[in-house]
């Protein structure tokens, strides 16, 4: 079976994406070892697929491996009968394995959240989203800012977002690379990135991505050094898109009455390295907790945490007094939760955020 092939057919049948997208971005998103398939009876083709895509995560000023679900797709008439469920099964088992902490995605409907429920998968990701009519204008001081809608250099995108983020409690990192892909992808979608560069120190100071369609440009990330630099790109957008909605999809972390809503999902696949990463956070931690896993063996234990270690135990011990008993997406969910709901379960939590990965 020609692998890579019979993956570009099924992406194909399954996809709506361009010619020129599978062209052009497809080779840089596919990785032969991140495709896990299921083959036809006679080996020659396949029924279901999935890429397991690595990322990095900001937690709390730690680095974590993460793996990132995407072009998961079933072949016409073999829905329904369980290849899917497999899949997953096996992803999250190789992310495991290859030292992944958790695993996300993005799901491509709402239904689907029920899907990836059953995997122990918590949403976890969410967006505060504002709306401004084609009316609203985005004060700011014009004099301090050079606005570039092209040729920007990825290498200076990926610093310039890493800085500008990096007040955030938890986000998916991008890479110089991934950046490349973003760029060629908002191009071939009718899309925009747009920066704002400060006149006095040369820096890039503000940016923001967009998809725009008839009526609307919906941004997809935002991230700026203050209210003002914010303002600017948003101010540019709204000059390239004369007459429509700006829709801003923000980074929820804002003091703000503005609803949230839910963007994508999150499963912790390594127990013990989180625990770690958490005892490392809060050494004074002392914390007995039994963890159910009923797709990753390991996971199935009671977690000791004391003076910046972690230990295991049967999970049925008994002579061990467990203060906090819960399955793998109540875990995740308080794992990636606001700080205010770590202190209730004396955890250290960050809510995460996530945005420009292709869904």
């Amino acid at each position: 079976m020609d692998k890579i092939n019979e993956i570009r057919r099924l992406w194909r049948e399954r996809f709506n994406d361009s010619r020129n997208w599978m062209t052009n971005v497809f080779p840089r998103i596919y990785h032969d070892d991140e495709a896990l398939v299921i083959p036809d009876e006679k080996g020659s083709g396949i029924i279901s697929m999935l890429l397991l895509r690595r990322y990095e995560m900001l937690y709390r000023q730690r680095i974590i491996p993460t793996g990132y679900i995407y072009g998961a797709a079933t072949a016409r008439g073999q829905q329904g009968k369980g290849y899917m469920s497999q899949l997953i099964h096996d992803a999250l088992r190789e992310a495991a394995r290859r030292g992944d902490i958790i695993v996300t995605l993005q799901p491509a409907r709402r239904r689907l959240y029920g899907f990836y429920d059953r995997f122990g998968f918590s949403t976890t990701f969410y967006i505060r989203e504002e709306r401004y009519t084609s009316k609203h204008r985005f004060l700011h001081d014009e004099s301090q800012y050079i606005m570039e809608y092209s040729g920007h250099d990825p290498a200076e995108l990926a610093s310039a977002y890493s800085r500008l983020t990096s007040a955030r409690e938890s986000t998916m990192l991008h890479s110089e690379d991934d950046f490349k892909t973003i760029l060629i992808d908002s191009e071939l979608d009718e899309g925009c990135l747009v920066t704002a560069r400060s006149v006095d120190s040369g820096d890039i100071v503000a940016m923001a991505i967009a998809v725009a369609s008839p009526d609307s440009v919906a941004v997809r990330e935002i991230a700026a050094v203050d209210d003002d630099a914010e303002a600017a790109v948003l101010d540019a957008l709204s000059r390239r898109y004369p007459d429509r909605m700006t829709v801003v999809e923000a980074y929820p972390g804002k003091a703000s009455p503005v609803r949230i809503f839910s963007r994508g999902m999150a499963r912790i696949v390594n127990v013990k390295a989180f625990l770690e990463l958490a005892a490392a956070l809060a050494p004074g931690m002392s914390q007995n907790i039994r963890v159910k896993d009923p797709i990753i063996p390991e996971n199935n234990a009671i977690f000791i945490i004391d003076k910046g270690k972690v230990t295991t135990a049967r999970y049925d011990d008994e002579e061990i007094t467990v203060n906090l008993d819960v399955d793998i997406p109540v875990l995740t969910a308080i794992a990636f939760s606001t700080s205010r709901t770590g202190e209730i379960f004396s955890l250290p939590t960050a809510r995460p955020f996530m945005s420009m990965m292709l869904s």
